[in-house]
C-alpha cells in the first residue's frame, strides 16, 4: 500500500506542475522557483615551389596546412556573417567589420555570435559596448572575443565518461542554459561537479533547440528554442572539462499529442481509434518511438556525451481505465525493445545511454511496476546507466516505519541498493546513478547537509555518481554543501592542529569530497 501511494504521489505532481520548467514528478513548493522550462580571400598555401622530389618542402607545406592558426583562418573565412572579413598579420588573427548606418551592439552581437568565445548575445553585447562604445558608419572596426583555435567537429571533441564512471550531475533546463550556462559550468568546475543534464526536449513537448526531427517542424515545438545552436552550447561544456548529457522526455509531449493534426501519435480509447489527448503520445507507436531517436541522433551528431530517456514508460495516471494499452505483463518488453532502438544509434558513437526511472521500481510493488513498464530487469540491461528517481519527499507517510519520509535523505541509499540488486540478478553491468532531491518540498530541514547525505548515502549503496534534481535550478543547497575545492583547503591550513599535534596534510576522502 505505501510503494502504491507512491506511486499515486509521484504521478499526481505532473497536473500540479503543468506549468513549471520540470519534467519530473515537480513537487508544488518546488516549481515556484522555476525558470522557463543556445570575408576575407585568404588562401591555404601550397607547396609550388618544392620540386617533386622535395619530400621536405612537401611535408613542410603539409604541417603549414594543418596548423591551428590555418585551420583558425579556414574556420573563420567559413563562419565570417556579411559585412566581415578576416584579416592576418604579424599579430594573429583578426576578424574585421564595416560599420553600416543600421548596426548596433545588440545587431553586431547577433551576428558574429558564432564566432565569440563568449556564449550568450546579452553578455557578447556588454562587451561590444565596452571595447567599441562607438560605432561610426563607415569606420572598419575589430570585433573583439573572437574564438582563439577552430571548434573540432563534435564528433570528435566528446569526453566520454570518465574511468571510474562516476559523473556528479546538475539537471539545467533549456531556458535556464539560454541566460545561465557559461556561469552555471564555472560554478561547477572548482567543486568536482562532472557533469549536465541538459534538457533537448522539454516534458510539455517543446523542442530547445532548432531541430530538424518531422514531429517537431510539424508542430512546431522548436518554434522558440531558446538554445540557439547545441553543438556549441556543449563546446562550451567541453572546454571547461564538463560532460554534457541531453535528456529526451519520450512519451510524455503535450504537444505532440494536440497539435498534430491528424492525432496520429495519440493514445486511443479502448473501443475504437479516437484520441484521449492525455498528453501522451502512444509508447508502441513506431513514429512516436522515431521522434525521440530523431532527436536522440541529433544529439549524438551535436557532440554529447550521453542520451538520457526520461518518460520512458507508460502513463500511469488518467486514463487508465478506458485507454488502449498492451497489457502491463508485456509493458517492460515493448520499452525495452525501443531503448533497444535508441541504444543502436547511441552505442556505435560511443555515446553513452541512461533511463530515468521511477523510485517505486527499485523497491516497490510488482503490479506497479508493470504498469509503468519499467522492470529493472528487463529494460536496464539495454542501456549503461538507471537513474532511479528516489527522493525521499515522493515516499508516504509509513514508509519503513517513518511519519516524515522527506526528512530521512537515507532512502536514497534503499532505492539505490534495490536497483543494484536487480541488476546484479540479471548479470548485467548497468550502472544505477539514482536522481537526488535538490529542492526542500516535504522536508523539513532542508539544506547544504541533506543534498551531501543523499549523495553519501547513494554512494554508499552502490551507486556509481548521482544527479541534482531542481526543477527551477535553484542550486544553492548544492553549491554550499560542495564548496569550491580551494575553500575546502584554505580551510583545513588555518584549522588548529589535530589532537595528537600532527598537522593535517589533505582533505578527508568521503566519497564526496570534490575533486
Amino acid at each position: 500500500m505505501v510503494m502504491r501511494s507512491f506511486l499515486a504521489l509521484s504521478v499526481s505532481f505532473l497536473a500540479l506542475s503543468s506549468l513549471s520548467c520540470a519534467s519530473h514528478p515537480t513537487p508544488p513548493a518546488a516549481a515556484k522557483d522555476a525558470t522557463t522550462d543556445l570575408a576575407g580571400d585568404a588562401t591555404a598555401p601550397t607547396s609550388s615551389a618544392a620540386s617533386a622530389g622535395s619530400s621536405t618542402a612537401t611535408t613542410a607545406a603539409a604541417t603549414k596546412e594543418s596548423s591551428p592558426k590555418n585551420d583558425l583562418v579556414t574556420w573563420l573565412q567559413a563562419n565570417v556573417p556579411k559585412g566581415g572579413s578576416v584579416v592576418e598579420d604579424g599579430s594573429g588573427v583578426h576578424v574585421m567589420h564595416v560599420v553600416t548606418a543600421t548596426d548596433t551592439h545588440a545587431t553586431l552581437a547577433s551576428a558574429y555570435i558564432e564566432l565569440a568565445d563568449i556564449y550568450a548575445v546579452k553578455d557578447f553585447e556588454k562587451a561590444l559596448q565596452k571595447k567599441l562604445p562607438n560605432l561610426t558608419p563607415g569606420a572598419k572596426i575589430e570585433i573583439p572575443n573572437i574564438v582563439a583555435k577552430a571548434p573540432k567537429d563534435p564528433k570528435d571533441d566528446r569526453l566520454g565518461w570518465p574511468e571510474d564512471k562516476a559523473l556528479r550531475v546538475l539537471f539545467i533546463t533549456g531556458g535556464y542554459a539560454a541566460i545561465k550556462w557559461t556561469e552555471t559550468l564555472d560554478k561547477m568546475v572548482p567543486r568536482g561537479l562532472n557533469a549536465v543534464i541538459l534538457d533537448a526536449k522539454d516534458y510539455m513537448g517543446p523542442v530547445n533547440y532548432p531541430t530538424k526531427a518531422k514531429i517537431a517542424l510539424e508542430t512546431g515545438a522548436a518554434a522558440k528554442a531558446p538554445i540557439p545552436n547545441l553543438a556549441r552550447a556543449i563546446r562550451f561544456a567541453h572546454d571547461r572539462g564538463i560532460r554534457v548529457i541531453l535528456r529526451i522526455p519520450c512519451f510524455h509531449d503535450p504537444v505532440a499529442d494536440k497539435k498534430l493534426k491528424d492525432s496520429r501519435l495519440s493514445i486511443r480509447h479502448s473501443s475504437g481509434t479516437v484520441p484521449l489527448h492525455m498528453d501522451w503520445i502512444d509508447p508502441t507507436n513506431v513514429e512516436a518511438q522515431d521522434y525521440a531517436i530523431e532527436l536522440a541522433t541529433e544529439g549524438v551528431e551535436a557532440g554529447a556525451d550521453e542520451i538520457n530517456l526520461d518518460y520512458v514508460r507508460f502513463p500511469v495516471h488518467v486514463g487508465q481505465k478506458i485507454a488502449k494499452l498492451p497489457d502491463p505483463k508485456d509493458r517492460s518488453r515493448i520499452i525495452r525493445d525501443f531503448v533497444k532502438r535508441v541504444h543502436a544509434v547511441t552505442k556505435p558513437n560511443g555515446v553513452m545511454l541512461s533511463l530515468d526511472l521511477f523510485g517505486v521500481t527499485a523497491t516497490g510493488d510488482r503490479g506497479d511496476i508493470e504498469k509503468l513498464g519499467q522492470d529493472i530487469a528487463t529494460v536496464g540491461p539495454e542501456a549503461e546507466a538507471i537513474m532511479p528517481m528516489v527522493y525521499p519527499s515522493h515516499y508516504d507517510k509509513g514508509y519503513n516505519g517513518w511519519d516524515k519520509p522527506g526528512d530521512h535523505p537515507e532512502i536514497v541509499g534503499i532505492g539505490t541498493k534495490g536497483a543494484v540488486k536487480q541488476l546484479a540478478a540479471a548479470k548485467s553491468t548497468t550502472i544505477v546513478r539514482s536522481w537526488l532531491q535538490a529542492f526542500p518540498w516535504r522536508v523539513t530541514s532542508y539544506g547544504p547537509k541533506y543534498v551531501v547525505d543523499q549523495a553519501k548515502s547513494a554512494e554508499a549503496n552502490g551507486g556509481v555518481g548521482w544527479a541534482m534534481w531542481s526543477p527551477g535550478c535553484e542550486y544553492s543547497a548544492v553549491w554550499n554543501g560542495f564548496p569550491p575545492k580551494q575553500n575546502i583547503e584554505a580551510k583545513e591550513q588555518t584549522a588548529p592542529p589535530a589532537k595528537d599535534d600532527k598537522p593535517k596534510t589533505g582533505a578527508k576522502k568521503t566519497g564526496v569530497a570534490t575533486k
